[in-house]
C-alpha cells in the first residue's frame, strides 16, 4: 500500500510527521517545566551573587513551608482554565 504513494508524497509525509513530532515535543518540554507562582517574602542578606541567591532560595522555601506561598507547580496545570 504504502509503495504505491509516489516519492514525493512520501517525503512530504515524513516531513510533516518529524515536524509535527518536534513540536510536540518542545510544547511538552515547555509545558513540564516547573514554574513559580506569584509570591512575596522578604529576605535579609549581607552575601553577595551565590550567597544572595542561596540566601533568596532559603526564604522562598521557608515561605513555602510557612504556607504564605504556593510550591512550585508544572507550567501546565494552569492551561485548562
Amino acid at each position: 500500500m504504502i509503495s504505491q504513494i509516489p516519492d514525493d508524497t512520501r517525503r512530504l509525509l515524513l516531513i510533516a510527521c518529524t515536524v509535527t513530532a518536534l513540536v510536540a515535543g518542545a510544547l511538552g518540554a515547555f509545558a513540564a517545566q516547573s514554574v513559580r507562582p506569584s509570591c512575596s517574602y522578604v529576605v535579609f542578606s549581607l552575601g553577595l551573587g551565590p550567597e544572595q541567591e542561596e540566601a533568596m532560595e532559603r526564604g522562598y522555601w521557608q515561605a513555602v513551608g510557612s504556607g504564605e506561598c504556593a510550591p512550585p507547580h508544572a507550567r501546565w496545570q494552569f492551561w485548562r482554565g
